[in-house]
């Protein structure tokens, strides 16, 4: 990659070094993607094989990554063309937003030469939590929901209103793939395994091969980067991560207090501050700054600026980055917020611009997303109202216990 294709308007560093894998059906791989965003649905049934390519399952991650489609890929981006299949990016950039492709260009951990040497993984969708913005085909604790919504007639409605509620057909068996053996065989080949799930420290595969990282003696050559729900570090855990290069996780923390608990159900406040501290307290070789992931909602924006002063006071330094609700037609999604209230969630958060003297560009990135709910406004009280009564039935639960008050007013007058 030269440097002058490195300032192409339109150049991402993702697809010059990952592929991401997370799309299986049984033992089949159905489709890849130089990054996890690249298939979010910005439109409602976006289909997630952008790329189009054929046979996906048959192709190990280097011959993905060498593939003719994916030299096309690259090669747009490098001469300021934009590339259909990033339309992910492309949407937040016309809106002002920062996307995930600047984000990325920005970070310090890649490789710096060109060739395969990352991978994204999600190989199921175990996970020990139920999350409100999630769907059962990234937790298979969903189900639970899934079967309430299906014995009481309420699936359509479920469907109609998060516009991505899926179920996994079969059971994920990523274990029997040609991909899952290559990268047991290639250890020293990929220097940054990332992965989600489900929740990557729930998973007996991804401990597996942290495990066979360890065994080669390819661990302290690498670096982790697992986005987490951060609730399950224990000493075990903390055991194996130490024999690692680098730790560089992603927190997906959506909320303080109750409003957290709402969210992350049936996790506690309490139980995921004590494993956050364990985490800082014991692994050694973490990196720096810890990056935070806030997804926004109609459910959390108003406690955001007691997030933001919570995560300013940690033991160690923290940077978040704050992403908008996927489907973002979905019910709570934040323009379906009055102005009114949208105002007065920006009114909170734009007194935390500035950290030690300077501007905190995450914030003003996620000023910007209420400054397009509030432009593009489309307020719906009964959309707002029916996605969440829908999941305070399938877990006894009522919004007035956990929301911010002005929210709860709001949904009641």
């Amino acid at each position: 990659m030269s440097a002058e294709s490195k300032k192409s308007t339109t150049y991402c560093i993702q697809p010059f070094r990952e592929i991401a894998m997370k799309m299986f059906s049984g033992d089949k791989l159905e489709t890849f993607w130089p990054c996890c965003m690249m298939p979010n649905p910005i439109t409602t049934n976006r289909d997630p094989d952008v790329l189009k390519i054929k046979e996906v399952w048959k192709l190990t991650p280097q011959e993905m990554y060498d593939h003719p489609r994916m030299q096309e890929l690259r090669h747009n981006l490098s001469n300021n063309i934009r590339d259909p299949a990033c339309e992910t990016c492309w949407h937040q950039e016309d809106r002002g937003l920062k996307s995930f492709r600047q984000w990325s260009n920005e970070a310090e951990l890649y490789e710096k030469e060109d060739g395969l040497s990352i991978v994204d993984l999600t190989f199921s969708n175990v996970c020990n939590l139920r999350c409100r913005m999630c769907s059962p085909t990234s937790s298979n604790e969903l189900m639970i929901d899934h079967r309430y919504f299906e014995k009481n007639g309420l699936l359509p409605e479920v469907h109609k209103i998060t516009k991505r509620w899926g179920i996994i057909e079969q059971a994920v068996r990523a274990v029997e793939s040609p991909q899952w053996k290559w990268l047991l065989e290639n250890t020293d080949k990929i220097k940054y395994v990332k992965a989600s799930g489900g929740e990557p420290f729930y998973d007996k595969k991804m401990i597996k091969l942290m495990e066979r990282y360890i065994e080669t003696g390819n661990a302290k050559n690498t670096i982790l980067h697992f986005h987490t729900n951060a609730t399950l570090f224990d000493d075990k855990i903390i055991k194996i991560l130490n024999e690692f290069k680098k730790n560089d996780h992603v927190f997906s923390i959506d909320g303080m207090g109750k409003t957290y608990e709402y969210i992350r159900y049936p996790a506690t406040f309490e139980q995921l501050e004590t494993s956050i501290n364990l985490y800082f307290k014991e692994v050694k070789n973490y990196n720096r700054i810890v990056p935070f992931a806030k997804i926004i909602s109609a459910h959390n924006l108003l406690d955001t600026d007691k997030y933001i002063r919570w995560v300013r006071e940690l033991p160690t330094e923290v940077g978040v980055q704050y992403g908008e609700i996927y489907d973002m037609d979905r019910g709570i999604a934040i323009k379906h917020l009055p102005v009114k209230l949208l105002k007065t969630a920006r009114q909170r958060i734009e007194k935390y611009i500035y950290r030690d003297g300077s501007e905190e560009h995450s914030v003003i990135n996620l000023l910007k997303m209420v400054d397009n709910a509030i432009l593009y406004n489309k307020e719906n009280k009964s959309l707002i109202k029916a996605e969440t009564e829908l999941f305070d039935k399938s877990r006894n639960q009522s919004y007035r216990d956990y929301l911010d008050p002005d929210l709860v007013e709001w949904l009641d007058s």
